[in-house]
């Protein structure tokens, strides 16, 4: 079963210079047309409130892309996750916004390509890339995908968004998250304040565990390290992949950023609320 549970995870707007290829650029669009792309993190699912006899409770206002706080938000006493839409209305204004959510619980690399037409579709000025983790959590190791499959499926959807975007546009990708530390520190973090998650885990609670290659209860350290290899590795091909793109575009702008893999997790456990809160530093 691949499924990774949400988070909340604030990271900076792509304002920041990169290194400068040897040609002049088209001029950096505003971000006005936010695209995301992913799969449940982004859809922000369970990430705050969890039903469990729903199975998943989309929590839009929290995604760390497309999220918003507005009055019932404030009301209800939900959190504020100052997303990459907050950030782009306060530093650039609501007029011809548009906030367009590509991403879907259970999307794989696979799927990249699907959600870049969309994201085309869309005219997005700013897209957003956060992919990797349903690859990564599989039943057992055998069924993830080798770095050289990963790379060919994220190309194929970057060359999709290096062909259609507007010129100008930013590319904005998210390295995946280290699943090991997670698990390293499961016996410090409680679902509901109560259970001990690596307990959880372990006794896959509902039938359920939501990262077999990492959390799956028959795995020794070895296992682990080597599904923590992997990640890396995925996190490389990304990498390298918006480098070579950023090098070699003139009318875009791609970005990555290790922000996620280097996040601290507290308080739940995934897929029973609330993941991580992220400082960066």
């Amino acid at each position: 079963m691949r499924k990774f549970r949400s988070l909340t995870l604030p990271v900076a707007l792509a304002a920041a210079l990169v290194a400068l290829p040897t040609f002049a650029k088209d001029p950096r669009r505003e971000p006005k047309r936010l695209s995301s792309q992913g799969d449940s993190i982004t859809e922000a699912i369970n990430a705050e409130i969890f039903f469990p006899w729903e199975g998943i409770t989309p929590n839009e206002w929290a995604s760390f892309v497309n999220g918003y706080h507005g009055r019932w938000e404030d009301r209800l006493d939900l959190t504020d996750v100052h997303s990459h839409n907050q950030r782009i209305s306060e530093q650039f204004g609501k007029k011809k916004r548009k906030n367009y959510m590509e991403a879907i619980a259970g999307a794989d690399s696979e799927d990249l390509l699907k959600q870049a037409l969309k994201s085309v579709k869309h005219k997005a000025d700013y897209v957003t890339v956060f992919i990797g983790h349903n690859d990564i959590c599989d039943d057992d190791f055998a069924g993830v995908p080798t770095p050289e499959e990963f790379e060919a499926n994220v190309r194929a959807g970057f060359a999709v968004l290096r062909a259609g975007l507007p010129a100008g546009a930013t590319v904005y990708t998210i390295g995946m998250i280290d699943l090991y530390r997670l698990w390293e520190i499961g016996d410090e973090l409680t679902s509901l304040g109560i259970l001990d998650c690596q307990e959880i885990w372990e006794s896959q609670l509902f039938d359920f565990t939501p990262c077999g290659t990492m959390f799956g209860p028959d795995l020794d350290d070895g296992d682990r390290q080597a599904t923590r290899d992997r990640i890396v590795a995925y996190n490389q091909v990304l990498a390298d992949l918006s480098a070579e793109y950023e090098a070699g575009d003139e009318h875009h702008y791609w970005q990555y950023t290790d922000v996620a893999f280097r996040m601290t997790f507290e308080e739940d456990c995934p897929g029973t609320g609330s993941l991580a809160r992220y400082e960066d530093t």
